[in-house]
């Protein structure tokens, strides 16, 4: 024992040299994506602006949201179609088909699982893929599950996740939140090719008072103290959103989304700060009959420094040599609201972009070029003479 501590150094030395040595593992490839989760078929003018703005190369879009009732058992309460960017009226390649990757989601409750039984799980499983031939484009990049699932659903969803993996010939995505990210021992890890980590939503948003429920640093850190990596490569979802608490004497009553909010303040009907409590001080039954008279609005704001701060957590959770960032969500003001090179800043914190994106500064210079050849070879008709009819002499 003593010869080995005498000599210890001699090779304790190498092997420090050897780890400062060691080349450090490249940035990963980053795609820049953004969800698209609003209930419309079009696809507003805002939200492809800001999609053409931000160079993204992937949109993830909620194609279903899938929950149970005692009638109908498990069935979609909402279905939007693909946008005609994907997909034109006859079926055929829209414009973007080629250019900007799409990913149908499909949400589904976790009540959904609590009620469901294994037949009823396949029976769900065939709808769905039956629902994805019918909508998608024949091109997708792949197809995303969205379930918050628990230690008392978790059989029936991986059986869902098992199902439709086996018979996709795209890769299949599960969503991760920080709970199931934090305990894959406990909570199981879903049979998919990739996990979406979304490392926000952790507060509790019916507890009155302050605070912000969509991320709070202090109460996410504690969730990536693990060392091992996710047994999933994994995908990384930025929360671009924000809302309004709503409580009527002191209960909780439900979430105003940002454009509620927004048509709540263009009436007047609300007071306050608009980046803490604001309070109803007059009613409008046709515009928001929700918001009754001394109702309590908690806004829950994204910023892009707390955004930074998502993103500086996140990283630490990547596994992966190429990853999708994306934004949640595109149809919200907040995103839309950002400055492009904030949005870049949070795609590049995890490295790289992905280069040959179909809105990115050098594609866009090249279509402005190759639209100027165009023009210049159209007809100027202000130069054309025409003859004069002899008929008319």
């Amino acid at each position: 024992m003593l010869r080995f501590l005498r000599w210890s150094p001699l090779l304790v030395l190498p092997l420090a040299a050897w780890g400062l040595l060691r080349p450090t593992p490249p940035d990963p490839v980053v795609i820049p994506s953004a969800f698209r989760w609003k209930n419309s078929y079009w696809m507003e003018g805002d939200e492809e602006i800001a999609l053409q703005r931000n160079a993204i190369q992937r949109v993830y879009h909620k194609l279903l949201d899938i929950d149970w009732n005692p009638a109908n058992g498990a069935h979609p309460i909402s279905m939007v179609r693909v946008p005609y960017q994907w997909r034109t009226y006859y079926g055929g390649q829209g414009a973007w088909t080629d250019q900007v990757e799409l990913v149908p989601c499909i949400y589904i409750t976790n009540a959904t699982f609590l009620k469901i039984g294994d037949a009823e799980v396949e029976h769900l499983a065939t709808n769905l893929l039956r629902k994805l031939r019918m909508e998608c484009p024949d091109k997708i990049h792949g197809v995303m599950l969205d379930c918050d699932w628990t230690a008392k659903t978790k059989a029936r969803f991986f059986r869902l996740t098992r199902i439709m993996n086996d018979s996709l010939d795209v890769p299949l995505t599960a969503t991760i939140r920080l709970h199931q990210y934090a305990q894959p021992t406990k909570t199981g890890v879903p049979p998919a090719d990739r996990g979406m980590l979304m490392p926000y939503n952790v507060g509790q948003i019916t507890a009155p008072g302050d605070g912000n429920s969509i991320f709070d640093l202090a109460v996410a850190e504690p969730y990536f103290t693990g060392t091992k990596p996710y047994p999933l490569p994994l995908d990384i979802g930025l929360p671009a959103f924000s809302w309004g608490a709503q409580f009527r004497n002191g209960k909780f009553m439900g979430i105003l989304q940002d454009d509620q909010v927004r048509t709540a303040m263009n009436f007047s009907m609300l007071s306050g700060e608009t980046d803490g409590t604001m309070q109803v001080t007059q009613e409008n039954n046709t515009v928001l009959p929700e918001l009754h008279l001394g109702d309590v609005i908690r806004m829950e704001r994204m910023t892009p420094e707390l955004i930074a701060q998502v993103a500086q957590l996140a990283r630490s959770a990547v596994n992966d040599d190429t990853l999708a960032v994306a934004y949640f969500e595109a149809g919200t003001g907040t995103f839309q609201r950002m400055d492009p090179a904030q949005v870049m800043a949070g795609f590049t914190r995890f490295g790289p972009i992905r280069t040959g994106g179909y809105f990115d500064r050098q594609h866009q210079q090249q279509r402005e070029a190759d639209m100027a050849d165009s023009i210049a070879w159209e007809v100027d008709s202000t130069m054309i003479t025409y003859p004069v009819d002899s008929t008319e002499r």
